[in-house]
């Protein structure tokens, strides 16, 4: 049995829920945000919606979410086991020791990526540039949340003379490149695939259905000229959407539309 799904996405999580608490074997296979990019998904259903579930052992082929649920009830149930999708449970993260507000940022080296070139930037020489920096931990490139998020900063404006917007993500600058450029990002992305970053924030993510890999825990770390943190915001639950009013609030005058 395969499953098709987007990282991120509440409803492919209750699937693998309810086929990890029935112990049903099966594979999960992640697919890209984009629907442009799901021929594959296309190709095996008609569709290039998902989550996509394929059961080899009755033939079945389902492409909706609702449908999913009710089929492995009715094929794979227990007495009592129902349907319904009801409230989406959320994933509650770890307790973590991030540093916090008054603290100095642990300082780091990366690549810095832009749509046009990369190079090793330190976070101490993007802060004496701008002044104030908005670090941004975000999930993999071309997940629904991270191409979400993404798009909601940009709309608002965050960024300018007296602030330096940045992401730190898992991708290889290559991935990064691509991501800025098919987003129309005009922000740089740090790119820490080995995620010692998030490891030195203690923002560690191990991602479910990936064996191996882990991404930062959604967080966001406003700081100022010496890397002294002036605000925080770290997820405690997945999925999380970024407060992104009060964020906003706390950045210097003139840094959002």
């Amino acid at each position: 049995m395969t499953l098709y799904r987007l990282h991120g996405c509440p409803f492919c999580e209750r699937i693998v829920r309810w086929l990890d608490n029935h112990d049903i074997e099966y594979r999960s296979t992640f697919v890209a945000g984009e629907h442009s990019r799901r021929d594959e998904v296309k190709r095996i259903a008609g569709t290039r919606a998902v989550p996509l579930l394929v059961d080899p052992a009755t033939g079945v082929t389902m492409p909706e979410s609702g449908n999913i649920l009710e089929y492995l009830v009715r094929t794979y149930g227990e007495e009592g086991d129902t349907a319904a999708f009801g409230e989406l449970a959320v994933m509650e993260f770890d307790d973590s020791d991030h540093p916090t507000v008054g603290e100095t940022a642990p300082a780091f080296t990366r690549p810095l990526v832009t749509d046009e070139s990369w190079s090793n930037v330190p976070l101490s020489e993007l802060a004496t540039g701008a002044g104030s920096v908005l670090l941004v931990f975000y999930p993999l490139n071309w997940g629904g949340k991270s191409m979400y998020w993404w798009k909601e900063i940009q709309r608002r404006g965050w960024g300018g003379d007296d602030l330096t917007v940045a992401g730190v993500g898992i991708g290889q600058p290559f991935d990064h490149q691509r991501f800025i450029e098919r987003r129309d990002l005009q922000y740089p992305l740090y790119a820490d695939p080995g995620n010692g970053v998030a490891e030195a924030y203690d923002l560690v993510h191990e991602l479910d259905g990936m064996e191996g890999i882990a991404e930062p825990r959604p967080a966001t770390f406003l700081l100022g000229e010496d890397r002294t943190i002036e605000h925080v915001w770290v997820a405690d639950e997945w999925p999380e959407t970024p407060p992104y009013d009060e964020i906003e609030a706390q950045l210097p005058d003139g840094s959002a539309e």
